[in-house]
Formats: C-alpha cells, structure tokens, sequence
C-alpha cells in the first residue's frame, strides 16, 4: 500500500481504533527519517498518546505526512538540478551534493528530530550498544548543550566519521565481519544525528 492509503485509513473514522493505528505504523513503515521505532516515538513525542487519543493520533499523522512532503520538494528539486547538471555535462555528482533519495533527516525539523533520536538511541541501551563508546560519550555532550558544537567537537566528529568509513568498508562486502560492520554502522548513525543535533 502507499504512504496516501495508510494516512487516508489513519484518519478514517468509520474504521476500528486499533486498525488506524496500525494504518500510522504502515506509514511509518514507508517513511521512516529518523529509523521505525524512533519515528513513531517522536511521533508520540510531538503528539501525544497516539494509541489512545483520537486527536493526537491525527497529529501524528500529519506531522508525518508535513515532513515527508518536504522531503518529496527536495526530492524534485534534486531531481532538477541532476537534469541540469546533465544537459550542461556534468554527469556525475559533487562530492559536497547530497543525495535525498532516502530521507536523511526529519525533514522540516531535523535539529529537534536529531536531539530526541540521540536521547531515544541513548535511553535504549540496545539500539546505542553497538555503537563505540567515544561516540556515544559525544552524543551524550551533545545532548546536555544541543546546538553548540565547538571547533574541538567538531573536529572529533570528523575524525570519528573517517574512522568508521573505513572500518565500515573494510568489514563488509564479501567476508562481512557483522560484529565490526554493525559498530561502524551504529556509529556513523548516531555520528549523522549529532550532526543535525548541533547544526
């Protein structure tokens, strides 16, 4: 089903409760910026208890569908300057130009979204053990003073990133070491929210 038919059963009233929640998790199944369980907690974050209040449940549902319409304009827009990249023989993408095929970030709100996601990563120890201790102590930083990254700080998420760049490349394709390719995987995204975090 698409993203349209599961927002248009959320807020179809004639339907059972318990089925239209379910509808709002197969939208977050569709879109999922911030991963599955931390969108659907942020959802409940910015709205409310969903699984019970009729009103917060179409919160949510819409809060979603704004971030993913946003998402959806830089899609096109992307799209259009890949165009014109093209016709002016530019086949290939710069390094510095992002690609927002997959939704990256919580889109038109990607600082709050990347603070609740390193909070919701670090209260779940599960979801933040793999990830390296050097990072996680950072996110941690992050958190007690969101928005401020110093040149030091900065300098360290950088250093991090190419660190597990390579061990991530290293690990993976075709003799997948799972326990270093998944700390390098858990890293790099939480690395990524304390981006958006203090941008």
């Amino acid at each position: 089903m698409s993203f349209g038919t599961y927002a248009r059963k959320v807020r179809d009233r004639s339907l059972p409760y318990g089925r239209r929640v379910n509808a709002l998790a197969g939208c977050v199944q569709l879109y999922r910026p911030i991963g599955y369980l931390a969108t659907f907690a942020y959802l409940e974050h910015l709205a409310g208890p969903l699984r019970r209040d009729e009103y917060a449940l179409l919160r949510a549902v819409d809060a979603l569908a704004t971030s993913r319409a946003v998402w959806l304009k830089e899609l096109d827009a992307y799209a259009a300057r890949r165009q014109a990249a093209k016709r002016a023989g530019r086949r290939s993408t710069r390094p510095s130009e992002l690609n927002p095929s997959r939704p990256a970030c919580w889109y038109g709100d990607s600082r709050r979204a990347a603070v609740f996601t390193l909070g919701f990563l670090l209260r779940n120890q599960e979801r933040s053990a793999h990830a390296e201790e050097d990072v996680v102590r950072l996110a941690r930083s992050v958190l007690e003073a969101p928005g401020d990254l110093s040149p030091a700080r900065l300098e360290q998420v950088d250093l991090l990133r190419n660190r597990f760049e390579r061990l991530q490349a290293a690990s993976g394709w075709p003799d997948v070491d799972w326990p270093n390719w998944v700390r390098a995987r858990q890293s790099l995204w939480m690395l990524h929210q304390i981006c958006y975090a203090t941008a």
